[in-house]
């Protein structure tokens, strides 16, 4: 985090997740309040300032419109958590705003969980198994490109293939869908291996995709 010019926010889509008991704050001061330099505040957004005057900020999106407060923002890292949870409108809106000239190439991260009636579901389907739901294996973690133009995403197995098509680079952007499970959590199965039965014990389409990730699954 020590790069000068270096901002970076992660976004809920409301202000409670933020806050909540062992949410993303509560998390942030485990991880970075042993870091030299690093300053917590709470004013006027909760962010945490590092050394160089690198900033890491929380902020929600509950409405489409509150996008337009990051208008003119230079963001070089936007995490959103729970990526279903907000709009596609919003999504593309901020990535406008994923820029920077501190050194760093800017990204996007989002993590998930399935919803087949989500904009996400689409978004990732070449990921997904669409008889199952379940992610395909070999899939994950594989670099997809894709081109947005008038609204409609255009997909390619590389740059070449989407060029061979008309479509000038300065359009395409690489995505990657990385499929993971419980069971990829080491620590909280380490720590609290009693917790999957509380997923187990969930109604059949929660567990489904709380447990398995099936992205297909509905009531």
């Amino acid at each position: 985090m020590s790069v000068k010019g270096y901002r970076a926010v992660i976004f809920r889509s409301s202000y409670m997740q933020i806050s909540a008991s062992g949410g993303l704050w509560d998390e942030s001061a485990a991880m970075y309040s042993g870091i030299r330099g690093a300053r917590p505040a709470k004013s006027p957004k909760r962010h945490w300032r590092f050394s160089d005057n690198s900033v890491l900020y929380f902020d929600y999106l509950g409405r489409d419109d509150d996008v337009y407060k990051w208008q003119g923002s230079q963001i070089t890292f936007i995490g959103f958590d729970e990526l279903t949870h907000f709009s596609e409108k919003q999504f593309f809106y901020m990535l406008s705003r994923n820029r920077s000239t501190c050194g760093v190439k800017p990204y996007i991260r989002a993590t998930c969980n399935p919803d087949a009636d989500s904009w996400v579901a689409k978004f990732i389907e070449w990921w997904i198994d669409q008889d199952t739901g379940y992610p395909i294996p070999e899939r994950s973690g594989a670099i997809r490109y894709m081109a947005r133009i008038n609204d409609e995403i255009i997909w390619g197995n590389s740059i070449r293939e989407l060029s061979e098509q008309g479509i000038s680079t300065s359009y395409i952007k690489s995505v990657t869908f990385i499929s993971s499970t419980l069971q990829d959590n080491k620590i909280l199965m380490e720590k609290d291996p009693s917790y999957i039965a509380n997923l187990k014990a969930l109604p059949t389409v929660e567990r489904e995709r709380l447990l398995y990730g099936n992205w297909k699954i509905k009531p």
